[in-house]
């Protein structure tokens, strides 16, 4: 049986014109849903006079931080449960360039491990199985274990 290269061909440019179209629309929504997560990190964090928002990961002085130090802001920031793949999206969203990293999320998965004895960190196991983190500092008097995560 010969193929038909002109039919797949069609089809194959239909498909990809339209998985362009929904990576669009994709990527207008995480647009819009990174600005509100910001925003809102800034309003909760307004109301919280220990702590900045998505501070700069730059210092002029003391040059770019390390992966660690992001990984604390992102809970610091943040102040919610959130997973190490959350962490991982939402590094920069504080101006941490994970695109040098081949994979991020095993040191991620490392790094917050280490931050959990230190008392900087609570880790919780969620029904839905895996971990979940939340910046422990200055919040464990707001902060019930017993959340719905």
């Amino acid at each position: 049986m010969a193929i038909d290269y002109q039919q797949v061909m069609e089809r194959s440019v239909a498909e990809f014109s339209d998985l362009i179209r929904q990576r669009r629309k994709l990527d207008d929504r995480i647009a819009r849903l990174q600005k509100t997560v910001h925003w809102c990190a800034r309003q909760l964090c307004d109301s919280s006079p220990q702590s900045a928002v998505a501070a700069p990961v730059a210092d002029a002085e003391d040059g770019p931080i390390g992966f660690t130090e992001a990984v604390r802001q992102v809970l610091l920031t943040y102040r919610i449960w959130l997973s190490p793949v959350q962490v991982r999206d939402l590094l920069p969203t504080i101006g941490f360039d994970t695109k040098t990293y081949h994979e991020p999320l095993p040191s991620i998965h490392v790094i917050l491990k280490r931050l959990v004895p230190t008392g900087e960190v609570i880790q919780a196991k969620p029904s839905s199985g895996g971990s979940a983190y939340i910046w422990a500092k200055e919040t464990l008097n707001k902060v019930s274990l017993s959340t719905g995560i």
